[in-house]
């Protein structure tokens, strides 16, 4: 966290943080949000969390999107520290800490693309109309993941508002006011869904595989049930069943 940052408001200080802190993960979205609005990107823009998206009869959640007279920009936020390794269409990235432990994590472009793609087909919109940001913590260092291209943007939080306002300095206006709003209305009814939809999309979750997206199947091993990828041996994700 940055003094001249917290002073220009692209960052939140310290009663905010204090404020709105309950997990790292949690806040990693909100300092994201957070960056995103204060008045700190010029043009038109709704910012907008937590839309639950339908897809194949169920629901994916987008944490955090905006959409700016310029463009639609798709957030995935990653608050890992450590290492980070990983390809544009490997299956699983991996997280190396200094302790010598390694950890791997699916894919965040994947990821994204996925709630990239259920956005295009709920709002009638082509996928090139969306730009995917994968936005890591600062506390992680990106050791070889991909260039940048015109769709996905991979960066660390602190870098995210001056990669964000050079590509939006390049654009040119997409969207009119009316276009903007009609957008923004269509999602936020989806970010207003009630308990037992939040709570079916979070057992939807469970039996997901983390890694790869596909579905979790119970198995038993030497030490009891587990819960196992149905892609194994491809994915070999694990979890004990509890």
């Amino acid at each position: 966290m940055g003094l001249w940052e917290i002073i220009k408001g692209e960052q939140p200080g310290i009663i905010k943080t204090l404020m709105n802190y309950e997990n790292k993960g949690q806040f990693g979205e909100f300092a994201t949000e957070f960056a995103l609005t204060n008045d700190n990107l010029e043009g038109e823009l709704v910012v907008l969390k937590n839309v639950y998206v339908p897809m194949q009869g169920k629901f994916t959640e987008v944490d955090l999107l905006m959409i700016h007279e310029k463009g639609i920009f798709v957030f995935e936020s990653k608050n890992y520290s450590g290492w980070i390794f990983g390809s544009a269409e490997q299956l699983n990235w991996t997280q190396s800490l200094q302790n010598g432990k390694k950890n791997s994590f699916y894919n965040p472009i994947r990821q994204n693309r996925t709630h990239i793609k259920a956005l295009s087909e709920y709002m009638g919109k082509p996928m090139s109309d969306f730009i995917s940001y994968i936005v890591f913590s600062e506390r992680c260092t990106l050791r070889k993941v991909p260039e940048d291209t015109v769709d996905v943007i991979i960066v660390r939080r602190p870098d995210m508002l001056k990669k964000l306002r050079l590509m939006l300095n390049s654009m040119l206006p997409k969207y009119t006011h009316n276009e903007i709003q009609f957008m923004a209305n269509r999602l936020i009814a989806l970010s207003h869904r009630d308990i037992n939809e939040k709570q079916q999309h979070i057992e939807n979750v469970k039996t997901k595989c983390p890694f790869c997206g596909h579905e979790l199947v119970l198995r038993k091993g030497k030490y009891g049930q587990f819960w196992g990828c149905s892609t194994y041996p491809r994915c070999r994700f694990t979890r004990t069943e509890k």
